[in-house]
């Protein structure tokens, strides 16, 4: 017999303590015993894309002031959706020893990853603000659109998430898969180029990628100073209403066989 939506959610409440802690833990396992700690956070994300910066500003010839700012504002917002499809998938066959001992709302753990990684993006997103300001950038008021912009995403990641994190329990191989896919999705979406970059005979892969919207829920404001136009704004909403829908509803249909699979 499945749970109602209140009791599913009002269970999850209840157990909101443990799902802290496993965010915690992750947040701190993942830099112990380094010399700079969670600093790595910062660093690792900043280095990346500073190098990139670089390589595709003389690539392309641009203005490395600007380019960084329309590189990074896009490299943040896919290194979230990218890391929590890629953890999140393994999320619950990385618990299964807790899952078998305990009864715990299976959810938390998929859930918890996405929360990790985005208290690691939301941070990175602050770096790049003083970043901006240091090469001599300034902020415009549509800046303040960046936490609805995070809100969109993260229900979107969420619900592609659950849905991986099944889907991997069941087929193992799946990890693979998502590693190529993510990589063929990265060079599908408008990070270091502009969207009509690629217009031809791929342009339309492009129009049907669907993290092109949240993108530009990010860059819109931070390197155009302007708020996102109103139909990506409503598309990016759909795409996250249909993501956490389909993705609670594969999750709780499949959630009773999950520790019969792990």
């Amino acid at each position: 017999m499945k749970t109602s939506p209140p009791s599913f959610f009002g269970e999850l409440y209840k157990r909101r303590n443990v799902l802290m802690q496993l965010v915690s833990q992750q947040l701190i396992l993942r830099y112990r015993r380094t010399a700079l700690g969670y600093l790595w956070t910062l660093i690792n994300p900043l280095l990346m894309m500073s190098v990139m910066a670089v390589v595709f500003a003389t690539l392309f010839k641009a203005d490395l002031k600007t380019f960084t700012v329309f590189l990074f504002t896009g490299m943040i917002p896919w290194n979230f959706f990218s890391s929590v499809v890629s953890q999140s998938g393994s999320s619950l066959i990385n618990n299964e020893g807790l899952i078998k001992k305990i009864y715990l709302p299976k959810v938390i753990f998929p859930l918890s990853v996405v929360l990790a990684l985005l208290i690691d993006s939301v941070l990175s997103f602050l770096a790049l603000f003083l970043i901006i300001l240091a090469i001599g950038g300034s902020l415009s008021w549509a800046a303040l659109f960046i936490p609805v912009a995070y809100l969109l995403l993260f229900f979107f990641a969420l619900g592609i998430g659950l849905i991986t994190s099944v889907a991997m329990v069941f087929f193992r191989d799946l990890q693979h898969v998502i590693l190529i896919a993510m990589q063929g999705l990265f060079f599908l979406t408008p990070i270091f180029y502009k969207n009509e970059a690629l217009a031809g005979k791929i342009g339309w892969l492009v129009g049907l990628n669907p993290v092109v919207p949240f993108i530009e829920l990010f860059r819109a404001p931070l390197y155009s100073a302007s708020l996102p136009k109103s139909s990506v704004i409503i598309q990016a909403l759909l795409l996250s209403l249909a993501a956490i829908s389909i993705g609670l509803l594969v999750f709780r249909r499949h959630e009773k066989k999950i520790v019969f699979r792990l």
